[in-house]
């Protein structure tokens, strides 16, 4: 896989399709800190406008102590974007090379297909919503990070 690199230097190494049960083994909080969830519905994925980093990204966030990576996606799901009581099926663990401070994670990848729209929740964190066709072009505040995860995503027959 090519590598993809955003703004600040962070780099998306690499992408492993995985099944849910593969996922849940490899759930150790050093090595896998933080999930994404990539939502779909009607072909588009579900991107929020993140307030800090003030770009469109995938919703998702860090664990917190005790938490599995699964949690952490339903829980940040939840948080950024009102959503909640759906399944998060395991997919994928997508792997970085991260600056400030440099490291190397993992990230447990999370996937979520809506039948409906949901009502989607403005908060301090995600200030808008965007339902982002994954064939589309990748703009200048979009996290090409996150971008690449959700297409590759997309693409993953259902397992």
């Amino acid at each position: 896989m090519p590598a993809v690199r955003d703004r600040a230097g962070n780099t998306l190494t690499g992408f492993r399709v995985v099944t849910d049960s593969e996922l849940e083994r490899l759930d150790d909080p050093a090595s896998v800190p933080a999930s994404v969830v990539v939502v779909e519905h009607a072909g588009a994925v579900l991107m929020v406008f993140d307030s800090w980093r003030r770009q469109w990204e995938l919703p998702g966030g860090s664990r917190e102590p005790g938490e599995t990576s699964r949690q952490a996606a339903v829980r940040e799901l939840r948080e950024e974007t009102g959503i909640d009581g759906v399944e998060a099926d395991g997919v994928a663990v997508a792997e970085f090379d991260l600056v400030d401070p440099d490291r190397h994670e993992l990230l447990a990848v999370y996937r979520v297909r809506l039948r409906a729209l949901p009502r989607l929740l403005v908060n301090d964190e995600v200030l808008d919503f965007l339902w982002w066709p994954p064939s589309g072009p990748v703009g200048e505040d979009m996290s090409p990070l996150d971008a690449e995860i959700a297409r590759r995503v997309v693409h993953t027959p259902p397992g």
